[in-house]
């Protein structure tokens, strides 16, 4: 919880103190576990949430959020908009349809509802496509229960196009000239995710939207420096054996010893978040010593060629994320990154922070300050 705070200074001193922080915590905060974290930032100089779906806006109410504007991204079912309007949980509106839907509910409830409309500039996923916005936002405001309290997109690839990304920033810049001039000014724009955060300062606008920043992730083609990663993702040695050259070791025999060999079985596997696209590719530290996992990954258990940690006994931990203090009274530290794992099973690292199993197949630790 230190690094969470640490992130978000970091993060308001970039963007100064008129600028708005919407923090992100939707699929339990990157994996990180939504209650925690939401908890610790409502004691952050942050201005809003931002949530994938309805259960996730209310576990925010029920932390005692309910003076936070929660915004939620993407589209909300019919049938959760009687629990939405009832909370003032603001809903992205992508079309007239929506919107209708939204009034009436909000008119049915004697109330006037905040929503947010966005603008697909090239994500194409939800929003009003830019050639048509500012017609169709037009026409919403008209609405007699709905309050627009803002405008935003979604950049694709802010991470890896620049150059793309500037050309999106302009279409929705102009959607909003276009809005202006026919008397609607936008009460607030925002558009920049983490990788636009960090490669393009003119997408700062009235807000930020911070999600892997925030856990101090880098996305991928930005470098993020003094950032600190929140997680450790780790798990105990079960077993220790000897294996001589010609065993094969675990499901589908896919991994022969070509030698004597100290071989740790650990107490994690696929149904706990670590990847079976693991299998014969990973690394996890073990006294902190990289050792090889081999064979493939099971549903509960991993093994891992443990012949460069001699030492090793049932019970020591093992690190598949974070750090471990180095042997031999050595105070260096040896690392594994999200990112790093997530190279090997050949995906992103928010994807592997997400997999992270919850509840009692891997509990979360939590310290720091204020950490429950």
């Amino acid at each position: 919880m230190d690094a969470l705070r640490h992130n978000v200074a970091l993060i308001r001193r970039r963007i100064g103190p008129q600028t708005k922080l919407m923090a992100v915590v939707k699929a339990d905060a990157y994996g990180h576990g939504l209650s925690q974290v939401a908890a610790t930032l409502m004691q952050c100089d942050v201005d809003a949430f931002a949530v994938a779906n309805l259960n996730e806006a209310l576990e925010l109410r029920r932390l005692g959020g309910r003076g936070w504007p929660v915004l939620l991204f993407g589209s909300a079912l019919s049938f959760e908009l009687p629990k939405l309007v009832e909370q003032d949980i603001a809903p992205t509106i992508s079309t007239l349809e929506e919107a209708t839907l939204v009034n009436a509910e909000a008119e049915r409830q004697k109330k006037t509802v905040g929503v947010q409309v966005e603008v697909d500039t090239g994500m194409g996923r939800v929003g009003f496509w830019y050639e048509d916005a500012a017609r169709q936002i037009g026409q919403l405001a008209a609405l007699p229960h709905l309050r627009i309290d803002g405008m935003y997109t979604h950049f694709p690839s802010a991470d890896v196009n620049v150059n793309e990304t500037r050309q999106e920033l302009a279409v929705f810049i102009r959607v909003a000239h276009e809005l202006e001039a026919a008397g609607m000014k936008m009460p607030l724009l925002h558009a920049a995710n983490s990788a636009a955060l960090l490669n393009l300062s003119d997408t700062t606008l009235g807000m930020v939207r911070p999600g892997l920043l925030l856990y101090g992730l880098c996305p991928i083609g930005c470098v993020a420096p003094g950032f600190h990663p929140l997680l450790s993702f780790k798990a105990r040695v079960a077993f220790v054996k000897t294996v001589e050259a010609g065993r094969t070791i675990s499901y589908g025999q896919t991994f022969v010893a070509k030698q004597h060999m100290k071989i740790a079985t650990v107490t994690a596997g696929y149904s706990d978040g670590f990847s079976r696209n693991l299998s014969n590719r990973a690394e996890v530290l073990i006294g902190g010593k990289r050792c090889r996992v081999v064979g493939r990954v099971t549903m509960d258990q991993i093994m891992v060629d443990a012949s460069e940690a001699p030492e090793v006994h049932c019970g020591d931990e093992v690190v598949f994320i974070g750090r471990q203090t180095c042997p031999n009274g050595n105070k260096t530290e040896a690392e594994i990154t999200a990112a790093e794992m997530a190279g090997w099973a050949d995906t992103i690292a928010w994807e592997i922070l997400c997999g992270i199993t919850k509840t009692t197949r891997v509990p979360r630790v939590y310290s720091g300050a204020n950490a429950a």
